[in-house]
């Protein structure tokens, strides 16, 4: 009797957090909207919510978690080309730490930029033919090509950067921000 009310409280307080922190990454996106600069970072921000999830429930809690934030931002958001890069880019903190066991390690540094280029090549594309406002291809053109591909060196150097971020994010976590928050202790 004991171990299914434990299960009940605990799968209760999975959804009230997923649920809190799924409310503030919509939040924080529907803000970062406001703010054009923010259209790459704010996905990435919300995508750092996620890690507290995965490592309380589980990969299935945080693919929803997502999945759910992903869907309100595209019906809410009026920064579509941000809902679209968190679509395409911010489930990476869920999906990280398999692509770091991938040997030898120059091997998955490649898979991780071919995983990037592969989210902005879809996620541009996609956005071109769902939404066909020629300002997308304008601002390309207009940059020119030794610009647009210092824009995708850069993207990359950033994706790379939030990469390594990610394990200073999990142990402040587990250091700072977990012993505070009693009610995820068990019984």
């Amino acid at each position: 009797m004991s171990s299914n009310r434990n299960r009940a409280r605990r799968q209760s307080l999975m959804i009230a957090f997923c649920g809190m922190a799924a409310g503030l990454s919509v939040v924080i996106m529907l803000l970062g909207g406001v703010i054009p600069i923010a259209t790459y970072a704010v996905p990435m921000l919300c995508g750092l919510l996620l890690l507290p999830i995965l490592i309380e429930f589980g990969k299935t809690a945080a693919w929803a978690t997502f999945f759910a934030v992903a869907a309100l931002t595209l019906l809410l958001g009026f920064d579509k080309e941000a809902a679209f890069f968190y679509l395409f880019i911010g489930y990476y903190p869920i999906v990280k730490w398999q692509m770091d066991k991938i040997k030898p390690k120059g091997l998955g540094i490649a898979a991780k930029l071919l995983l990037f280029m592969a989210a902005v090549v879809i996620m541009y594309a996609l956005l071109y033919l769902l939404f066909p406002m020629g300002a997308y291809l304008d601002e390309f053109r207009e940059m020119g090509v030794i610009l647009t591909i210092g824009f995708v060196v850069l993207y990359d150097f950033c994706m790379l950067l939030f990469d390594r971020m990610l394990m200073g994010f999990v142990m402040i976590y587990a250091n700072r921000i977990k012993p505070k928050l009693t009610f995820l202790r068990k019984n």
